[in-house]
């Protein structure tokens, strides 16, 4: 699994615009600027989004960007996707040890190896637990985290 910059940026921007759902468009730089993310490296995040079905942009003085669905509904999953491409590339299927030789035997030992099993099956546990996880679970888990933080700031100031 490689999650890169992109992955981890790409659900920043999808998670400030679960925050706003149901409210008028954010504009790129307010992504940027709450995020602390580069605005250019935004708006190239912001377009890969839009173009994986993620988010919308709306165009006019009162423009920006919106999710296309709840938060309940767009899953981490469909983030990575549209940002990276993929979850979890395959060694083996991505940069085979001999790309010279045609599909499907680009591995010579592929029908005894071992591992190409082995990574077919994180692939699915790792795309179920993205299939799982959702925009809401992460504003939820947000939430939890800041009540507990303030709790334990307001015993250790009482």
């Amino acid at each position: 699994m490689r999650v890169t910059k992109w992955g981890e940026c790409g659900i920043l921007c999808a998670l400030h615009l679960a925050k706003r759902f149901g409210q008028p468009a954010v504009g790129a730089a307010e992504i940027a600027e709450t995020q602390g993310i580069d605005l250019p490296y935004t708006q190239q995040i912001l377009q890969r989004l839009r173009k994986g079905d993620v988010i919308e942009s709306v165009r006019g003085p009162k423009g920006g960007y919106k999710l296309l669905r709840s938060p309940k509904e767009i899953t981490l999953k469909d983030i990575l996707y549209a940002v990276e491409g993929d979850t979890f590339q395959i060694i083996c299927d991505h940069s085979p040890l001999h790309p010279e030789i045609e599909e499907p035997s680009r591995c010579s030992t592929r029908e005894t190896c071992s591992l190409h099993g082995v990574w077919q099956d994180l692939r699915m546990a790792i795309d179920k637990l993205l299939e799982e996880r959702t925009l809401e679970d992460l504003m939820h888990s947000e939430t939890a985290t800041g009540l507990v933080q303030l709790n334990i700031h307001q015993r250790t100031e009482s």
